[in-house]
């Protein structure tokens, strides 16, 4: 497929901006773009459909095409992953086989197809008129006429900083509309295909003052058959008893924002389950990566199971249980509200809230008894920061050095590290539960040096929690009118439950080294 030189000029010209060089690409390439769909489609009207939103798609996403010259298999990328996408989500659909016209070629020069390119075109113009008048202005001089940062700045007698930020959320918000677009767009379709457009499973019963992923995947699981296991149990075959993370600042997030998807993969696999998830912290999602999860919700929910989500209306887990098509709204419920309805539109991401991620539990008949050799690798694992990290994050037994650091350099944040405090001394809790409850586990009984072992790590971990209740009462610090200094008491405690907690983790490696491997 040749690449001609004056593609590779348009190319350059459409990621400066030129949206009139981008229109001649679409026109010179729309052909090609369309046969690419229906080789996997096999349909003339979905190929037409597909190859529309594609387009967008790349509009939106060349300024990441690094090589120009590769704009052409990026292209034909983005309309197979769209095409492979609508396939799957239709091939079971008797309505979606009825509607497959054999067609040998497809026709690409008639009127209609002109008209579909200038639709194309007005549906990005359209995006743009959802902007406000100055920072319209700002898109189309910089995008369409080439007007350079510091042009537009002296222009509209701003900072070029305030330049780069109104571009910048700019393409944010026409991202924003372009999800909600799709989303329409999605709604209409399941009512076509006769769908299910409302369902609504029973209502979470969980009881936190805030929710862990441990919380939330208790609650989660309890949906599944033959799941009579505790929340202390949950926390430890999963290992969020175990966890541990810190920031420099020792900051709200410290112990939230991780790699979930490969945990969630972890916990499924425990209980002889599957994990789907999209997302994944520092990742902007797509609107079609958005349009994927609203349909990974609608299924699981179909299916009995209600979806995990981390950031849909501010940053902590909650569950979504429910959804209506005809008001576009989930059911919803966090720590402290248990039926609130929130808009499908709240999927969609802000330049100020990016993150996002949507997790599923797809149930395998019956749940399985856990394995404790799997445990104790996962909480090995992370104890010894052997996961998946997120850039900024110390995980494991080293983020305890991480928070005395950020005590003796006075970079703690007293919020923070009072929710930390409150969040570790519940989980460490859990953890003892946990130990306890199993060391009568034949596998632990079956020999004497490993139960000795296991209820040294018992003793361990209750000296790691007694020290966290020793920091316990950290609300205080940092409140209007109050000057504590805690500083040198909690260094001594971080260092008391560390110790702890290292010796409780070797006894664990001892005791996993001894019994089954897992694999």
């Amino acid at each position: 497929m040749d690449f001609q030189t004056d593609d590779l000029e348009l190319v350059e010209r459409s990621k400066s901006g030129d949206r009139d060089a981008f229109n001649e690409l679409v026109i010179k390439h729309r052909a090609k773009a369309v046969n690419w769909a229906y080789s996997i489609i096999h349909d003339a009207y979905w190929a037409e459909d597909i190859v529309q939103d594609a387009l967008i798609n790349s509009y939106l996403q060349l300024e990441s095409l690094a090589q120009p010259e590769r704009f052409i298999p990026w292209l034909r990328q983005i309309v197979r992953n769209k095409a492979v996408d609508t396939l799957r989500k239709n091939k079971r659909n008797s309505l979606f086989a009825q509607h497959t016209e054999e067609v040998s070629t497809v026709i690409t020069n008639t009127p209609e197809i002109i008209s579909l390119t200038n639709e194309w075109m007005e549906s990005i113009s359209a995006m743009i008129e959802s902007l406000s008048e100055r920072n319209r202005s700002i898109v189309e001089a910089y995008f369409f006429h080439q007007h350079s940062p510091e042009e537009l700045a002296d222009a509209f007698s701003i900072t070029t900083g305030n330049v780069y930020n109104i571009i910048s959320r700019s393409k944010m918000k026409l991202q924003e509309e372009r999800f909600k677009r799709e989303t329409i767009k999605n709604i209409e379709q399941y009512k076509a295909m006769g769908l299910a457009s409302f369902h609504l499973l029973p209502i979470p019963q969980y009881q936190s003052a805030y929710t862990s992923l441990g919380h939330i995947l208790h609650e989660v699981l309890n949906y599944t058959n033959n799941n009579n296991h505790t929340l202390s149990d949950i926390m430890g075959f999963t290992g969020q008893a175990f966890r541990i993370q810190m920031t420099t600042d020792c900051g709200l997030s410290s112990s939230l924002i991780y790699d979930w998807g490969s945990v969630m993969e972890r916990i499924a696999i425990t209980y002889g389950h599957r994990a789907k998830w999209i997302g994944r912290p520092e990742r902007v999602l797509t609107p079609d990566t958005l349009i994927q999860a609203l349909d990974m919700i609608r299924e699981s929910i179909n299916k009995g199971m209600p979806a995990i989500v981390w950031n849909l209306i501010k940053a902590e887990f909650g569950i979504i249980y429910g959804y209506n098509d005809a008001s576009g709204h989930f059911t919803y419920r966090n720590a402290v509200q248990h039926s609130l309805e929130v808009p499908y539109d709240k999927l969609g991401r802000t330049l100020d809230n990016p993150e996002l991620f949507v997790g599923v539990i797809e149930a395998v008949g019956m749940s399985t008894q856990p394995s404790i050799a799997h445990a104790l690798n996962t909480i090995i694992r992370h104890a010894r920061g052997k996961e998946a990290t997120v850039p900024g994050y110390v995980t494991g037994i080293a983020a305890y050095a991480a928070w005395i650091k950020a005590f003796e350099e006075n970079r703690v944040l007293p919020v923070g590290h009072a929710y930390n405090v409150a969040l570790l001394t519940e989980a460490r809790q859990h953890a003892i539960f946990f130990l306890n409850k199993w060391k009568e586990h034949p596998t632990i009984r079956s020999d004497p040096g490993t139960a000795i072992l296991w209820q040294d790590a018992i003793n361990d971990y209750n000296e790691t929690y007694q020290a966290f209740t020793r920091l316990y009462p950290s609300f205080p610090y940092g409140m209007p009118g109050l000057q504590i200094d805690i500083h040198e008491q909690s260094i001594l405690q971080l260092r008391q439950a560390k110790d702890a907690e290292e010796k409780g983790i070797e006894r664990l490696e001892q005791i996993f080294s001894k019994i089954s491997i897992y694999s």
